[in-house]
């Protein structure tokens, strides 16, 4: 049985559909697990609707405490031999739990991963599929989509090189041994879904990528990670800074990718600020100032995409020069 958690707050009517696709999976053995946490809309109302439909489901009410403490319910709740997660505000494909549960088992892995296509209300996005390849690890095709496997180190580099595999929880099949005493973080806000999967990460021995998209990840507005430079930004550093300091004396691999991942979040947070304001002179010259050791290491890092090879070496030539920079580069893109 597969476990599926949905926490919920407030967008009941989105919610229908992300459970309409979940009860039409081709993979029939579900424990659907909704989590309300404490709306105060007809969100309840509706989960309870739901769960009267079909006995798979189980709604859980809870006061309001955001959504890594209606996670966190929502595993204690588990009773499958997998666990996977999604929002209620997307949906997945007919196959979608049939394709993560088949290729881990042809393949023996701990964590099966799916590629995502990214929707809005006008627009949807090619199908995020970038992969870094490893040089150990090998490449199967089946079906007629990309398979990769990892191992252990290269599993954790490809978690926080971000990309198709993602820092999210929401395209990822586990098995439920490797979440034993795994919890989300309540005091982290922005980036809990990779802490988490990071600590996860540690026991995982192999874990295996397909390329097909079978998960919708929806936008919605501007989210918290998009809007003016603010505390939620700094608190995305620290956690980088945290994953960085954990793995400090682990392999070369592991701590460059630590290192890595700090790069590229100081990198993303300036970049916001340089977009949305406002200009904070005093933390700008801390992030250069903790930056110039990584830049090296960063540059040479064959995970790191382009754009941010380009962000870096911009952002070393002084904040002034790096906005002016990436706001180019973002007008030309549209």
């Amino acid at each position: 049985m597969i476990s599926v958690i949905v926490p919920v707050y407030n967008c009941g009517e989105l919610l229908q559909r992300c459970v309409h696709s979940l009860r039409e999976q081709t993979y029939k053995d579900l424990q659907i697990i909704i989590v309300d946490d404490g709306s105060s809309d007809g969100t309840p109302a509706i989960c309870d609707a739901l769960a009267a439909e079909d006995s798979r489901i189980t709604v859980l009410h809870r006061p309001n405490g955001g959504v890594s403490s209606a996670r966190n319910a929502g595993l204690a709740a588990a009773e499958g031999e997998y666990v996977a997660f999604a929002d209620a505000d997307d949906y997945v494909n007919p196959d979608h739990m049939m394709n993560l549960y088949d290729v881990m088992q042809r393949h023996g892995c701990d964590v099966a991963i799916s590629s995502y296509l990214t929707e809005s209300e006008d627009k949807c996005s090619p199908p995020v599929s970038r992969l870094s390849g490893s040089g150990n690890d090998g490449e199967k095709s089946a079906n007629g989509y990309k398979e990769v496997c990892y191992g252990h180190d290269s599993a954790v580099c490809e978690l926080l090189a971000g990309g198709a595999v993602g820092g999210f929880v929401w395209n990822k099949l586990y098995r439920r041994e490797l979440l034993a005493g795994a919890a989300f973080r309540g005091d982290v806000k922005i980036l809990e879904d990779l802490l988490f999967n990071f600590g996860v990460f540690q026991k995982v021995r192999t874990a295996v990528f397909s390329d097909y998209p079978s998960y919708h990840y929806i936008q919605r507005g501007q989210s918290a990670m998009h809007r003016g430079f603010g505390e939620e930004h700094r608190q995305m550093v620290r956690t980088a800074r945290e994953v960085c300091g954990a793995l400090a004396g682990e392999s070369s691999e592991l701590a460059d990718a630590g290192k890595g991942l700090l790069s590229t979040t100081i990198l993303w947070v300036v970049d916001v600020m340089a977009e949305y304001g406002p200009y904070d002179k005093a933390l700008v010259r801390e992030y250069r100032k903790e930056f110039r050791p990584l830049r090296r290491t960063y540059l040479r890092l064959r995970r790191v995409p382009l754009q941010y090879r380009a962000s870096a070496i911009f952002f070393s030539m002084g904040y002034p020069v790096f906005k002016i920079a990436v706001n180019a580069v973002r007008k030309l893109k549209g």
